[in-house]
């Protein structure tokens, strides 16, 4: 598999942008930003920005549903506030339901969504898997006197909600594991050497990827299965790996990398890197779908629409 990863359009946000979803059609995009969140169709057009008001939210993460139906919005205030969305005329309808308010602000650091269970990643020594309508499945929180060994967790589900993967990047030593959604049982778990900043499941349940943070000037990008008793495969980068995102529907990987914003695609079955674009500035979120469509907000306030060609259907 190779090919190339062609920048289609760009879209201006104003603000640094941090988080990015995209609707499964690859028509309808949402990006987090110091703002709020905005809502962009493919030609670059605004069709939605939430709060409408001049009180910002600002916004670091998101997940949304395949038809971007809802979107899951966490802020840095620790909030997870629900979009539920209408399409209209003039684009989008929007109600927002609050699902998690943290008494402790800035502790919410990552969010996972898979069929109808978000998982969140704290700051805090702590772990929350919810249902999408915000009832609370399970934690471990130390106001309950349950707190984690680990803390600022990563988290990320299998496609059908079936595994919850962790990484935690605290000081000592830092934990990957695969636990089972109802049992909470692990299927499998590592100590690694280093921090893990970012996780995304692989295709089928094969297992997941981890971005492991040497330093601020190198990374490394490293795939296991679930028992997570040897990698699949790895690549080096001199640089960080600032975002990473998986497709539902193939067996691929984007990875924004280093300070220059390189977007690199990956074929995780085999590892092989598929294509890369350069996009100039740092990649703080990062959206694939459909094995073509991959959307990147930038730490200069841009929203990046690119696709890729795969060279066996190019003309």
């Amino acid at each position: 598999m190779s090919g190339n990863l062609e920048i289609r359009r760009w879209a201006r946000i104003g603000c640094p942008a941090f988080a990015v979803a995209q609707s499964q059609d690859g028509q309808y995009i949402a990006v987090g930003s110091e703002q709020g969140v905005h809502i962009f169709d493919s030609t670059g057009a605004n069709l939605l920005t939430f709060p409408p008001t001049d009180t910002p939210l600002p916004v670091h993460q998101l997940a949304a549903a395949p038809d971007l139906a809802q979107i899951y919005v966490g802020a840095r205030q620790g909030q997870l506030v629900r979009l539920d969305l209408e399409r209209t005329k003039e684009g989008f309808d929007c109600d927002a339901r609050p699902l998690l308010r943290e008494p402790d602000d800035n502790d919410l650091h990552t969010l996972a969504l898979s069929a109808n269970v978000i998982a969140v990643g704290h700051l805090a020594p702590a772990l929350t898997l919810l249902q999408t309508d915000g009832e609370l499945l399970w934690r471990r929180h130390p106001r309950d006197g349950t707190a984690t060994e680990g803390r600022l967790w990563s988290v990320a589900l299998d496609e059908k909600a079936r595994t919850l993967y962790l990484g935690s990047a605290g000081t000592g030593t830092n934990r990957l594991a695969a636990l089972d959604i109802n049992s909470r049982a692990p299927r499998g778990h590592c100590s690694v050497e280093a921090r893990i900043t970012a996780l995304v499941p692989l295709a089928a349940g094969r297992g997941v990827a981890a971005v492991l943070a040497q330093d601020v000037y190198s990374s490394r990008l490293v795939a296991f299965d679930n028992r997570m008793e040897a990698p699949l495969w790895e690549h080096t980068f001199d640089g960080p790996v600032t975002a990473l995102a998986t497709d539902a529907q193939a067996p691929l990987l984007v990875a924004g990398v280093g300070y220059e914003g390189q977007a690199t695609l990956i074929d995780t079955d085999s590892g092989h890197i598929v294509a890369s674009q350069t996009l100039k500035s740092v990649v703080n979120g990062l959206a694939l779908t459909q094995g073509r469509f991959v959307a990147a907000a930038t730490q200069d306030g841009n929203l990046a629409l690119l696709r890729h060609l795969p060279e066996e259907f190019r003309l």
